[in-house]
């Protein structure tokens, strides 16, 4: 007889809460919806850098293209040295162009980054490299002990131009495929190679 009265339930039936309306979130559900989506965008980033971190390592850098013209350029210093000292009649004729090869070897230096080999011996006459410079003579001072025995003048000049002449062709070489900002340098090169050979004749 209650049941029809205002304020009062069914005897028997079972409360329920109100349903929320439609497209209504409660605060715990956007919460709950917050953390999801960080975690999410989280875990993919984490996982991201373990990749980097334990992945491959970095590839080496490539060698500068002009490395092995100033490793070229550094054994003719060399060879020049080796004659002044084994031709001792040669020094005066030599000593210029073994001298451009060595300013020659440092602006290569220079421009590709590479160091030179510190200077440990003294040049050909027992003088000492020149202040500054940081090509070695290659070479033991005459008088020590270490000195290679004479050489003829005419072989050691046959050996030299055929060393110039194989050096002369390489920085052309390299001056045909450089970047701009490098063909100034090795054209001049180039051309001061060919005008040794005219020395050695």
């Amino acid at each position: 007889m209650f049941a029809n009265q205002p304020g009062r339930r069914a005897i028997g039936s079972t409360a329920h809460p109100a349903t929320p309306p439609a497209g209504h979130c409660s605060r715990r559900g956007v919460i709950r919806g917050a953390v999801g989506a960080a975690v999410a965008v989280a875990v993919p980033a984490g996982l991201a850098g373990c990749g980097l971190l334990g992945g491959e390592p970095e590839p080496e850098p490539e060698p500068d293209p002009l490395a092995g013209l100033l490793a070229a350029t550094l054994d003719l210093v060399a060879r020049y040295d080796a004659a002044m000292t084994t031709t001792a009649e040669l020094g005066p004729l030599l000593a210029p162009v073994v001298a451009t090869h060595r300013t020659h070897a440092e602006e290569l230096s220079r421009l590709t980054g590479i160091a030179l080999p510190a200077p440990t011996t003294a040049d050909p006459g027992g003088q000492p490299s020149a202040p500054g410079s940081a090509v070695p003579s290659g070479t033991a001072t005459p008088g020590t002990g270490t000195s290679a025995p004479p050489v003829d003048r005419a072989a050691a000049l046959t050996a030299l131009r055929s060393a110039e002449e194989a050096a002369a062709a390489e920085a052309a070489a390299a001056c045909h495929t450089a970047a701009a900002d490098r063909a100034a340098l090795l054209g001049s090169i180039a051309a001061a190679r060919a005008c040794h050979l005219e020395v050695l004749r």
